[in-house]
């Protein structure tokens, strides 16, 4: 009797239902009849339902003459899969390429397309970038699921006593608040939590959006548009925005000289206040290149900003097969840890290789994965968050030096804690390990130029 093939991951799980972005629904619905009429209508489904399975945030295929080589992103980690062959790859691509409202027939230039798709009670947007590479063509679809699955920022893992200085800085009056991650790093997830944690139902907050590249709603949250069809300059938004005495003014980009100037006078002269993010590797650089980027405003920005919040992406470990152990006093001292402080330290189960998964006769016994995490030992993300309160000594020091070794010493002679030190009281609260410490903070050392 022949050996049945075992089947291929797309026809492992319910495939997802389609949603293309088309306004007209009965071209909608032309254009899923059409699409489904392709062989590959139902490997793209199937594919993208495991992947959700699967927890993935980004799904990458190469393809080359000889097949469809596919990875998933999951918590941060390219974990590689079964490649699907020629054939069948280019079916799915034709099927995603039309419903991401693209062109299946070029396979050289660089696409970007979206289409919405649904799991159950889950949406999910889904982004196409297809780019014609001398090896065939590289296409990566990235996952963006309408439900945030973080309330608060004790869920991203900020600790209790950081929550209350960081909500005192965000409701006080007459500063300025900085955000900062760096690239890819969840910037843009623990703004919107910071703002739903703000007084936004008792004061009036602002926002400033290029109306290309709109923010999430969020409630009691005003957004003023420019650019596009509002035919408004930003500072031509800020200027009328400013004649409704708002409370908040919100940048989700960093503004332009005059709106910025406009609103810190705003600051200054009638405690109002500034909250606004940008792309860094942490606090105290964050501050610097914001004080960089607006020269003349050095001073100003200097005494107006009271916090500064930096953060990184670990792995959570998952809290249904994680390992506890007794940490030797050499590791604890080598931490910081005083001696007795933590009796438990945890890392994640790591099954041995097949051939020793045995029972006590030598027999094959093979151990169940972990249904939580699929047998990966961690189960989402967390951030390790620093705050960075300036105090008199920071404050001059911005206004003279860029040196950040200089800057970094001085904030940490006032108290400042670095996000390695949160991150070892990370690791003490049990909520990541040490190895995916060493992972995360190796690889965001400089890469040379290639």
């Amino acid at each position: 009797m022949a050996e049945q093939t075992p089947p291929q991951l797309w026809q492992t799980a319910t495939p997802v239902d389609f949603a293309p972005k088309v306004a007209d629904r009965t071209q909608a619905q032309a254009l899923l009849i059409s699409t489904r009429q392709g062989a590959g209508y139902e490997v793209a489904g199937g594919q993208l339902a495991h992947a959700l399975q699967s927890r993935a945030t980004h799904v990458l295929m190469d393809f080359t003459a000889s097949g469809c080589a596919m990875r998933y992103q999951v918590d941060g980690q390219w974990e590689q899969l079964p490649p699907l062959d020629r054939e069948t790859g280019d079916a799915m691509l034709v099927a995603l390429k039309q419903l991401c409202l693209l062109n299946p027939a070029d396979r050289r230039s660089s696409q970007a397309g979206s289409v919405m798709i649904k799991q159950g009670k889950e949406k999910v947007e889904v982004h196409l970038q297809s780019q014609g590479v001398p090896t065939g063509e590289r296409v990566l679809l990235r996952l963006e699921s309408e439900k945030i699955p973080f309330d608060t920022l004790g869920d991203l893992g900020m600790r209790d006593k950081m929550v209350q200085t960081y909500k005192h800085h965000l409701n006080n009056e007459g500063d300025l608040v900085l955000l900062t991650a760096p690239k890819g790093e969840g910037l843009t997830t623990t703004w919107n939590i910071s703002i739903n944690a703000a007084d936004r139902l008792v004061k009036d907050f602002q926002s400033f959006e290029n109306e290309a590249q709109p923010e999430p709603e969020i409630i009691n949250i005003n957004p003023n548009f420019f650019g596009g069809s509002t035919g408004l300059t930003q500072s031509e938004a800020v200027r009328k925005s400013i004649l409704r005495e708002p409370d908040v003014f919100l940048f989700p980009e960093l503004p332009e000289p005059e709106p910025f100037k406009m609103t810190l006078d705003q600051v200054d002269k009638l405690d109002k206040k500034v909250i606004t993010r940008l792309v860094a590797g942490g606090a105290v650089e964050g501050i610097a290149r914001l004080i960089a980027k607006y020269p003349d405003l050095r001073s100003s920005i200097a005494e107006k900003v009271s916090c500064v919040i930096g953060q990184r992406l670990v792995r959570r470990l998952c809290d249904n097969c994680k390992i506890g152990f007794e940490p030797p006093p050499q590791l604890l001292k080598q931490l910081g840890i005083p001696a007795g402080r933590v009796p438990m330290l945890y890392q994640p189960f790591i099954p041995p290789p097949p051939e020793q998964q045995v029972d006590e006769n030598g027999r094959p016994a093979p151990i169940t994965p972990c249904h939580s995490c699929q047998g990966r030992g961690y189960l989402g993300r967390i951030a390790i968050f620093e705050l960075l309160t300036p105090g008199d000594k920071l404050r001059d020091a911005l206004t003279k030096t860029q040196d950040l070794g200089k800057l970094q010493a001085i904030a940490k002679s006032e108290g400042f804690h670095s996000v390695q030190t949160e991150a070892v009281l990370t690791v003490a609260r049990g909520l990541t390990s040490l190895d995916e410490l060493k992972r995360a903070f190796a690889k965001r050392q400089p890469q040379p130029q290639r």
